[in-house]
């Protein structure tokens, strides 16, 4: 007689988990590691990050002033993919379940109208010519992209003080920053493909001044790293 095999918690045609939802979790979070520290305000954010930030903003708004590759189709393509960004951080945020329930809504609105609009104009860069009606149109779009972002990431803002959440200053200015930045985008691309660039050559000189006053910053964490 033979004994039978002890009992198991186990039910019949279980799976044990080849670790697969292990390594799902790993790289969600190291992902998620990346996006947090990649904030200049984060406390864990150090000084070579934030000089990266800096160059890359620079560069962007000499792409912005100059357009060496290939116009102002290349500037909407780099503004489509920045809109396109925020909203794929914020889709993640939401898979990863970071964000309150009382604002999953608003991001998620936030979320599809980036993802929506960066898409739009990335799209329709590569595949139509861009004449000058289409920058007037496409700024148009980007701006209303622009608007629809900052002012649900303004919403969440306002939902979070009611919450007695803490919410960075900065992120509130940003957001209100892309509301005048859309608001400003709509009305160039109603007045003609000029106004358009002058928009974009303005917004180049910022973002080349916000890319020294990152390079600033990160020179300024480097000291206090050196002092401790």
């Amino acid at each position: 007689m033979t004994s039978s095999p002890p009992p198991t918690d186990e039910t019949p045609g279980a799976t044990h988990d080849s670790g697969g939802g292990a390594d799902i979790d790993s790289v969600s979070a190291i992902a998620e590691d990346i996006i947090n520290r990649g904030a200049p305000w984060d406390a864990r954010t150090s000084w070579n990050i934030v000089l990266g930030e800096g160059i890359v903003a620079a560069i962007v708004g000499l792409l912005f002033i100059f357009k060496p590759l290939g116009g102002s189709s290349t500037t909407l393509q780099i503004v489509g993919l920045v809109l396109l960004a925020g909203a794929l951080i914020t889709s993640f945020q939401l898979w990863r379940h970071q964000l309150r329930p009382e604002i999953e809504q608003l991001a998620s609105f936030r979320s599809g109208s980036g993802l929506t609009v960066g898409l739009v104009v990335i799209v329709a860069t590569f595949f139509v010519p861009v004449t000058d009606p289409v920058v007037a149109a496409l700024a148009v779009v980007v701006g209303i992209g622009f608007f629809v972002f900052g002012a649900t990431g303004i919403g969440t803002s306002f939902v979070r003080m009611q919450l007695d959440v803490p919410l960075p200053v900065f992120t509130l200015v940003a957001n209100a920053v892309l509301v005048v930045a859309g608001l400003v985008l709509v009305l160039a691309g109603a007045r003609g493909a000029d106004s358009v660039d002058g928009i974009f050559n303005l917004l180049g000189v910022l973002l080349i001044a916000s890319g020294l006053a990152l390079a600033g910053y990160s020179y300024m964490l480097r000291q206090q790293d050196e002092g401790r």
